[in-house]
């Protein structure tokens, strides 16, 4: 009898100090933050062409933060219907998304999510360079079929504007709104079929499809207005945020963020927010 209790107290011992080594083992590990982007918005987030692999500014820049505050990250990526749906946030297949061209306007913060502020982007209008000529002026755009994304606030409430004040009160035809899912990549292919004759869209992002694609387009006079991306987290995860948010003033202040944005040939200038912020962007036209 004294044989088999001091042979079960061995073991109870050994899976006790088991329990421990794992509990160390699990403390010493680097944490994995669960982000989600789109792949569809270059040069912030999308799929290269040569590796196939998921790149841009969103992931060099969340990756940098992550590892400011000892955590590496898993990435998921999702359509811009079911970013802008925050399912992959309220159902935690994700901890947080790694920007995805997203704005943290009040619409979206009233869904229970915040938004850590990383970079501006300017609005422009563009179009295929081979039709300049028809759109030397402003006023050449009214009544011209233009492309934007279905359930983005920010370039809609913008186009509407520049739409209002410049073609409507003077008597012109309106511009011609095209409603469509997708991202940049479609916007591009409808300009090429010829279903539109202008999209809408990031600076950065044109400029980028510019570079990559031999300046086949030209970027039109800007909408008033642009911007500001965020990687938006549930407000009860506002631990995860306010630690990362720090990592990103870290970054700034270390030049990495600057450097980042030139990487990816982003106008600094227009680009950089300056000072890390949460729920700091203005709502869209302000």
């Amino acid at each position: 009898m004294l044989f088999r209790i001091a042979i079960r107290l061995a073991m109870s011992g050994l899976a006790a100090a088991g329990l421990f080594v794992g509990a160390v083992n699990a403390q010493n590990s680097p944490r994995v933050i669960k982000a989600g982007d789109i792949n569809t918005y270059p040069p912030f987030a999308f799929k290269d062409i040569q590796s196939g692999e998921f790149t841009g500014l969103d992931r060099d820049l969340f990756e940098a933060m992550a590892k400011k505050i000892g955590a590496t990250v898993k990435w998921e990526i999702f359509s811009w219907q079911d970013m802008t749906s925050f399912a992959p946030l309220k159902t935690g297949r994700v901890d947080i998304y790694g920007g995805g061209g997203m704005q943290g306007h009040a619409a979206r913060r009233a869904q229970g999510v915040s938004f850590i502020d990383f970079v501006k982007d300017p609005y422009a209008f563009y179009a295929l360079k081979s039709n300049a000529e028809q759109l030397k002026t402003p006023a050449a755009l009214c009544g011209k079929r233009v492309m934007t994304f279905r359930g983005n606030v920010g370039t809609t409430r913008s186009l509407d504007k520049w739409n209002d004040e410049v073609c409507v009160k003077t008597g012109r035809p309106a511009l011609v709104k095209v409603d469509m899912d997708g991202g940049t990549p479609t916007a591009k292919l409808e300009l090429k079929q010829g279903r539109v004759d202008l999209a809408m869209g990031g600076a950065g992002s044109i400029a980028y499809s510019n570079m990559s694609e031999g300046g086949i387009y030209i970027m039109l006079p800007k909408p008033v207005g642009g911007a500001v991306y965020g990687m938006a987290f549930m407000n009860e995860n506002k631990e995860l945020g306010e630690s990362l948010k720090k990592g990103l003033d870290e970054l700034i202040e270390d030049g990495t963020y600057v450097q980042l944005l030139k990487k990816w040939n982003l106008p600094v200038e227009d680009s950089s927010i300056g000072r890390a912020t949460i729920n700091g962007a203005p709502e869209p036209d302000q």
